[in-house]
């Protein structure tokens, strides 16, 4: 007879006698979840008498389990008066003990905790080296952190993390944490996210005054650096402007036909030449005057302009690059009178 059908019988037995409170066997636990500090005898049967139940004995720590066998069932029944049904020595209970982690999360928010107030603002705290332990799910304070030693140079940290209630097991009871502290620091990030091959403008970046995250070298610190800058990989808002990330958008190629642009108040020259090299919006790239062969250096403003700022000088371009230009010219020319 199985446990439910023996307590259906007892029930029925007890209206057909008229004894509502007639005591009944009691059955096994298969599985028991346990919380607190002890095995007790109700964890392993039910339908005990009342004041039957007794302290059996120390749980097995958080998160693990016992396992009882049939026989000793049927010894801890006879000791304790409990009339068990279905007694049997293939019986089997399990009783687990509930846990929880403590994982890395756990830890980064404890060191947080320990560290003295920054006059630099926030910090970030990152754990390289760990060890997960389970503990009781309701202790507050289950473990206590000790030898607190930062470099604030480098900003790594190490610290010994003990357990509150040792367990008796050296390698579980205690562990040395490590990991680095970083400060907030002021950089540029994105201010939306924006997909693979994007050209970008001032508005598409904001600095981030408050970061804690880490940098690597090359990150871009002006706005105004990567305006007209190709992005080589989408990118998250709030992701960290990185030079590797961006390329310079040619807008002007080598050898193609420019206007040489000079005007302050009063004066607006012009003159036509060629590029020496590629160049992107707001560039500085260098071009050949096709008139004088002089070599003036301008900023790009279009894809044929270069303006020339007051205070730059032009110099005599060298033999090799005019007739490098002159071959360059008469090519374009062959060219358009093909296409006629």
């Amino acid at each position: 007879m199985s446990a439910r059908s023996a307590v259906w019988a007892c029930a029925v037995a007890g209206v057909l006698l008229g004894q509502a409170g007639a005591a009944c066997a009691a059955s096994l636990r298969a599985t028991s979840v346990i919380t607190g500090d002890n095995v007790r005898l109700s964890d392993l049967f039910s339908g005990l008498d009342p004041g039957q139940d007794k302290v059996l004995g120390p749980a097995p720590p958080p998160g693990g389990s016992i396992q009882v066998g049939g026989r000793q069932l049927i010894a801890i029944a006879d000791q304790y008066d409990v009339d068990w049904v279905d007694q049997s020595p293939s019986a089997l209970a399990t009783i687990k003990r509930a846990g929880r982690v403590l994982d890395r999360d756990y830890f980064v928010d404890l060191v947080q905790k320990q560290l003295p107030d920054s006059e630099d603002g926030p910090v970030s705290v990152e754990v390289t080296e760990f060890h997960p332990l389970t503990v009781a799910p309701n202790d507050p304070a289950p473990v206590v952190l000790s030898d607190m030693n930062w470099d604030r140079r480098t900003g790594r940290f190490t610290a010994t993390v003990y357990r509150a209630t040792p367990t008796g097991d050296v390698t579980q009871d205690s562990f040395l944490l490590k990991g680095v502290v970083r400060a907030a620091h002021k950089v540029l990030v994105f201010s939306r996210t924006l997909a693979m091959g994007a050209v970008l403008s001032p508005n598409d970046v904001q600095i981030n005054d408050s970061y804690t995250g880490h940098t690597a070298a090359g990150t871009v610190a002006d706005a105004g650096d990567v305006a007209g800058m190709t992005l080589l990989h989408s990118v998250l808002a709030g992701d960290v402007v990185m030079a590797r990330d961006l390329q310079r958008t040619i807008v002007m190629h080598k050898g193609d036909p420019v206007l040489i642009v000079f005007a302050v108040p009063g004066v607006h020259l012009t003159a036509t030449g060629r590029a020496l090299e590629d160049g992107g919006m707001g560039q500085y790239v260098r071009a050949i005057n096709a008139s004088s062969g002089m070599v003036a250096t301008g900023r790009v403003t279009s894809a044929s302009e270069l303006s020339v700022e007051p205070g730059s000088h032009a110099v005599q371009s060298d033999p090799n690059t005019l007739r490098r230009l002159s071959a360059a010219n008469r090519a374009d020319a062959r060219a358009s009178m093909s296409l006629r």
